[in-house]
């Protein structure tokens, strides 16, 4: 976060020697950044998820070894859902329908993840956070492949699908909806598991941000495609580790004024270069605000509440370096941000 302004103690101290257009200017000078916001105190660090003031994440439960999704409104104290506990944190998103009411998208799985393997059979769920109505996506889930990292923006949902053809095993970034005219789904982005994965897709109206990773995991790169059919894909922003630095990108998300992908870069190491950045939809351009190696996951809540956090002390996801003090994650609201500092 930047520091507090010098504003006020340097007009203290110059006092009427300042002219009348400086001390104006001074006086409309940004405000300062505001002290982040906690929310919530989590044990386990997991994904976060907002739209339009509303933030999601899913909250452990150590008595019964669950996940239960939770949501803030205008940050205040959070609330479970009236849904299913999950034994594997939510893959959660939050969007819109067509008619612009906020619903969640998740993926729910039979078989819980290992150390050693992911979750499997997994499909795709949908839930109306004003009805309480959750609908397991049928047309779009594979009776035998797996889905996971929905995003839902207008009623659209990508998503990735993990899928075998012969003795190729590919990470599919994919597309539809559920209406009653829909065709299935369309395949945007393949990439052979050999070569990395694709994780976080995060929808607008005509693209799609996404993260793709490298095989040895040390180059995350952030993408954005076209969503009409044969439309451009490029490359907007990298993250590569090397020596003793560990860089980290965390999961796009869409800005409440949808004109924006926000995203942060974390660097373990040099503690250098770690960002809040911001992608302009239109223009292609970035922006950069100050940001924390802290953040282990992040989505953009709004102008006014800032970006949502899952600040992790520890750096490791675990939310503890000791395993007898848990409980170190927060939920936070960093208020709003000045995209004024540099790359």
């Amino acid at each position: 976060m930047l520091g507090m302004p010098r504003t006020p103690l340097l007009l203290r101290r110059a006092g009427r020697a300042l002219p009348l257009a400086a001390v104006l200017a001074a006086a409309l000078a940004p405000a300062a950044h505001a002290a982040p916001t906690t929310i919530a105190t989590e044990q386990r660090a997991t994904q976060v998820a907002a739209w339009a003031g509303t933030v999601a994440w899913s909250g452990y439960d150590p008595a019964t070894n669950a996940y239960h999704l939770v949501v803030s409104r205008n940050g205040a104290a959070p609330q479970r859902l009236p849904v299913a506990p999950s034994a594997n944190a939510f893959d959660v998103d939050l969007g819109t329908n067509r008619s612009g009411s906020t619903y969640a998208v998740y993926s729910r799985c039979a078989t819980s993840a290992t150390t050693s393997r992911p979750p499997t059979d997994c499909d795709l769920y949908r839930l109306g956070l004003a009805s309480g109505v959750e609908q397991r996506l049928d047309s779009l889930s594979s009776p035998t492949w797996d889905e996971r990292d929905p995003t839902i923006f207008r009623g659209e949902i990508a998503f990735i699908r993990n899928e075998t053809h012969g003795s190729l095993n590919e990470d599919v970034l994919r597309v539809g909806n559920t209406t009653s005219g829909s065709r299935g789904t369309t395949a945007l982005v393949k990439l052979h598991r050999l070569a990395g994965t694709l994780q976080d897709p995060e929808l607008s109206a005509s693209r799609v941000a996404y993260i793709r990773t490298d095989r040895s995991g040390s180059t995350r790169d952030v993408h954005v495609r076209t969503l009409k059919a044969g439309g451009s894909d490029k490359l907007v922003y990298r993250a590569r580790s090397g020596g003793a630095n560990f860089a980290n990108v965390t999961g796009p998300s869409l800005s409440d004024t949808a004109v924006s992908f926000m995203w942060a870069r974390t660097n373990e190491g040099s503690g250098t270069g770690n960002r809040v950045v911001r992608y302009s939809i239109t223009t292609g351009k970035l922006s950069y605000a100050r940001g924390s190696p802290r953040y282990a996951a992040t989505a953009w809540a709004s102008q006014a509440l800032g970006l949502a956090v899952m600040f992790d002390p520890s750096s490791t996801g675990t939310c503890s370096g000791n395993v007898n003090e848990p409980g170190a994650c927060t939920v936070e609201l960093t208020g709003p941000l000045r995209f004024d500092a540099k790359p």
